[in-house]
C-alpha cells in the first residue's frame, strides 16, 4: 500500500509540473510572434479577452502590423497569397464541398467588422447578379445570407458603403443579355439599405434623387454619404457627370451642395474616391470617354456650408498608375494603394506615331542627303568600277541611262533631276541584285538563296548544279524607267525586288524603316567592322539545320507514342525562373503618399518609386474591374475579368481572393 501510494503521489507531482508549463511562461516577443499566425480578426480579438497581458500583446501586434504594412508598401516588401475554390475544398477534407461565390467583375465590395460583403456584378455569360455574399475573414469561408425584403435589381458598377450596422447600395447598370432572360441594358437610381442584424433589404424612394447612374464613387463622412461623378442619363441622353450629391443617411434624403466658383473636376466615371477625414475627400483618376483617361487629383473641402474643389499637384507621375478607371484602389492610413497593369506593358488608348519621308517634296526639291553627294543637273553618275553582270561594260562606260547616248544632256528642272537621280540609283541597285542572283546560281557557293519561292520549298532537295557560264556579249543600254531583264529568268523575284528597292531605297531615304531581310551598311561604323554579313534567313545551311531539328523532334514524338505507358519516363519538372525575371502580364502595385494633401503650404500627393516595376512575389494575373479593400494589416483583392475576353461570348472571370500582406519574418 505504501509503495502504491508513493507511486500515485509521484504521478500527481508530474501532472502538476506539466500543468504549470503554459504559454504565460513565454516572453512577450515569442507570444507576439505566435499570434502573427492567427487570422487578424475574430481569433485575435478572442485572444485579447484572455487577460490584461494578452490584451496588451494583441494591441501591440495590431499597431506593429500597421507599421509593417506601411513600411512594406514604401519598400515594396510584400507578398501575395491566394485563396481560391480549390484551396477551400482541399482544406475542407473529405466532407461536402463548401459553398463558393461565382466569378464576377464590376461588383461592389465592402468590409464590415470581420466580414467582407460582395454584391452583384457581371457574370461570365453576359448577365448580372443581384446576390449578396459574405466572406468570413476569420474562418475563410463564403456564405450567402438568406435575406428578406425587396431585393435590388441585378446590376453591376453600383456603390456600396458600410454605415453603422447597415449596407447602403445605390445606382448601377444592367448588362445587356442576348439570351434568356434577355435583360436590356439600363441604368438604375435605386437606393437600398441592408440591415446586417435582420438580413433584410429595404428600398428607399425619395422625390428629389440623383438621375440613374453607374460607375460613380461614394464615401461616408459621419452621417452623410457623398456621391460624385458617374455615367448618367439626363433627358434621355447618356453623359458623363461631375455632379456631387449628398445623402443624409438617417433621414434618407438627397441634396446637392453649393460650391464656390466653377472650379471642379472634369466629367468622369470609374474614379477612385477616398475619405481623408470627416470634412475632406480625395478624387483621383477616372475616365471621360475614349482616349480620355485622367490621372489628376482633386480635394473636396466640406468644412463650410459652401463647399470647394481644389486641384492637387501630382508629383512623380512616372511612377504612378495610369489606368485608375478600371483598376481598384484603397486607402491605408497615409497611403493610397492602386493595383493595376505593369508599367512595361503597352498602354491602352496609346497611338503609335510614325514619321514618313515623302518621296517627292512638293515644289521645292528635297534637302540633300549628307551621307551621299548627289550629282548636279546634267552631270553623269559615276558608278563604282566593278565587273558586274549587266552593270558596267568592259570599257568602264556608265550604263545607268540617265543621259542619252550620243547627245548633250538636256536641261532638267529640280523635280525632274531628282527623279532622274532616283532612277539611276535604283538601276544601280537592280544591277547589283541581278549579279547577286546570277552568282548564287552559277557558282559552287551554296550559302545563298534567292528571296523567292514558297515556304514549302525550304525543305526541297537542292537543284542540280548549273553549267558553266558562257561569256555573253554586252547587253544593250537600259532605259531609266524600263524594268531590267533578270539573268536567271526569275521574273517574279526580280519584280518583287524592284518594288522593294523602289519603296525602300537606302541611298536617298536613310530614315525609312529597314526590312528585316535587307543588308545594312553603317556609314559611321569602323571600316574594319563594316563587313556585309549574310542573312540567316537566306542561308541554306540554316535551312538544313532546321530540317534536321524537325526530323529529330518528329522522331522523339513517334518514339513516345509507340512506347508503352509503363515504360515512359516521367517528365522532369521545369526549372523555376530566375528571381530577377518577372512575369509581365500580372498585377503591379502602385503606392501614393497622401500625407501632405491637407498641408496648407504645398498641398499635393507623391507617387512612391516602385521596385521591380511594382511586381511582387505571387502577383495575380492581370484583371480589371476587381475590388480592393483594406483589412487588418493586409489588403484584400477579389474578382475581376481578363480584359482580352470581354469581346468573347464567354468571359474569363475570377472568384479568387488575393491577400497582400507583410512576410512573417518581419517582427
Amino acid at each position: 500500500m505504501d509503495a502504491n501510494s508513493h507511486k500515485v503521489d509521484s504521478e500527481n507531482d508530474n501532472c502538476e509540473v506539466t500543468s504549470d508549463a503554459n504559454l504565460n511562461q513565454l516572453p512577450d516577443e515569442i507570444l507576439e510572434f505566435i499570434f502573427t499566425y492567427l487570422p487578424p480578426y475574430g481569433d485575435l480579438e478572442h485572444c485579447s479577452l484572455v487577460c490584461k497581458r494578452w490584451h496588451a500583446i494583441v494591441k501591440n501586434l495590431v499597431r506593429r502590423s500597421q507599421i509593417n504594412l506601411e513600411k512594406g508598401l514604401t519598400d515594396f516588401r510584400l507578398r501575395w497569397e491566394v485563396f481560391s475554390q480549390q484551396t477551400a475544398n482541399a482544406g475542407a477534407g473529405a466532407g461536402p464541398p463548401l459553398s463558393f461565390i461565382a466569378g464576377r467583375f464590376a461588383h461592389s465590395a465592402v468590409r464590415h467588422d470581420n466580414s467582407m460583403y460582395v454584391f452583384g456584378g457581371g457574370s461570365s455569360s453576359d448577365t448580372t447578379f443581384n446576390d449578396l455574399w459574405r466572406f468570413d475573414l476569420t474562418h475563410m469561408r463564403w456564405a450567402r445570407p438568406v435575406a428578406t425584403g425587396t431585393y435590388p435589381s441585378p446590376k453591376g458598377s453600383a456603390s456600396m458603403v458600410a454605415w453603422r450596422d447597415q449596407l447602403v447600395l445605390f445606382g448601377g447598370w444592367r448588362y445587356p443579355s442576348l439570351h434568356p432572360p434577355y435583360q436590356p441594358w439600363c441604368l438604375f437610381d435605386e437606393l437600398h439599405y441592408y440591415d446586417l442584424g435582420k438580413n433584410r433589404w429595404l428600398l428607399r424612394n425619395s422625390l428629389s434623387c440623383p438621375p440613374p447612374m453607374a460607375g460613380h464613387s461614394a464615401t461616408v463622412h459621419g452621417d452623410r454619404m457623398v456621391v460624385f461623378g458617374g455615367y448618367q442619363i439626363k433627358d434621355d441622353v447618356n453623359i458623363n457627370s461631375n455632379d456631387t450629391w449628398v445623402l443624409d443617411l438617417p433621414e434618407q434624403r438627397w441634396g446637392q451642395p453649393l460650391f464656390v466658383g466653377n472650379t471642379r473636376p472634369s466629367p468622369r466615371y470609374g474614379q477612385i474616391q477616398v475619405e481623408l477625414d470627416k470634412d475632406h475627400l480625395l478624387i483621383i483618376g477616372g475616365c471621360g470617354g475614349a482616349n480620355r483617361v485622367y490621372t489628376d487629383a482633386w480635394l473636396l473641402d466640406m468644412t463650410r456650408d459652401v463647399w470647394c474643389w481644389k486641384a492637387l499637384n501630382v508629383r512623380n507621375k512616372r511612377f504612378g498608375a495610369v489606368h485608375m478607371w478600371c483598376n481598384p484602389g484603397c486607402k491605408v492610413n497615409n497611403y493610397l494603394v492602386v493595383v493595376g497593369p505593369s508599367p512595361n506593358m503597352p498602354l491602352d488608348f496609346q497611338l503609335m506615331k510614325q514619321s514618313r519621308v515623302p518621296v517627292i517634296g512638293g515644289r521645292n526639291p528635297p534637302p540633300p542627303n549628307p551621307l551621299q553627294n548627289l550629282p548636279q543637273r546634267g552631270q553623269r553618275i559615276q558608278m563604282p568600277e566593278r565587273g558586274l553582270a549587266g552593270g558596267i561594260g568592259a570599257g568602264g562606260q556608265n550604263r545607268a541611262g540617265n543621259v542619252r547616248p550620243g547627245g548633250a544632256a538636256p536641261a532638267l528642272g529640280p523635280q525632274e533631276q531628282y527623279l532622274a537621280n532616283r532612277r539611276a540609283i535604283l538601276n544601280q541597285h537592280m544591277q547589283q541584285a541581278q549579279q547577286f542572283l546570277h552568282n548564287s546560281n552559277v557558282n559552287n557557293n551554296n550559302n545563298y538563296q534567292p528571296r523567292s519561292g514558297r515556304l514549302s520549298d525550304l525543305h526541297a532537295p537542292p537543284p542540280p548544279p548549273a553549267p558553266a557560264p558562257v561569256a555573253a556579249a554586252p547587253s544593250p543600254p537600259v532605259r531609266p524607267n524600263a524594268p531590267p531583264s533578270p539573268a536567271d529568268g526569275d521574273v517574279d523575284a526580280a519584280q518583287r525586288l524592284q518594288r522593294n528597292l523602289a519603296l525602300r531605297c537606302r541611298d536617298n531615304e536613310p530614315r525609312l524603316p529597314k526590312r528585316f531581310d535587307e543588308l545594312y551598311e553603317d556609314p559611321f561604323r569602323m571600316a574594319a567592322f563594316n563587313v556585309p554579313t549574310r542573312s540567316r534567313s537566306a542561308s541554306r545551311d540554316h535551312n538544313e539545320r532546321i530540317r534536321r531539328m524537325e526530323e529529330k523532334m518528329n522522331a522523339i514524338r513517334n518514339s513516345r507514342r509507340s512506347a508503352p505507358a509503363a515504360a515512359q519516363v516521367e517528365p522532369q519538372p521545369l526549372r523555376a525562373p530566375s528571381p530577377k525575371r518577372f512575369r509581365c502580364n500580372v498585377q503591379s502595385l502602385f503606392v501614393c503618399d497622401i500625407s501632405s494633401i491637407l498641408d496648407s503650404a504645398d498641398p499635393g500627393l507623391d507617387w512612391v518609386e516602385y521596385k521591380n516595376f511594382g511586381v511582387l512575389k505571387g502577383a495575380p494575373d492581370r484583371l480589371i474591374l476587381s475590388s480592393l479593400i483594406a483589412g487588418n494589416g493586409e489588403l484584400i483583392l477579389f474578382g475581376g475579368v481578363h480584359k482580352e475576353t470581354l469581346t468573347d461570348i464567354t468571359h474569363h472571370v475570377s472568384n479568387s481572393i488575393h491577400f497582400l500582406s507583410v512576410p512573417r519574418d518581419i517582427i
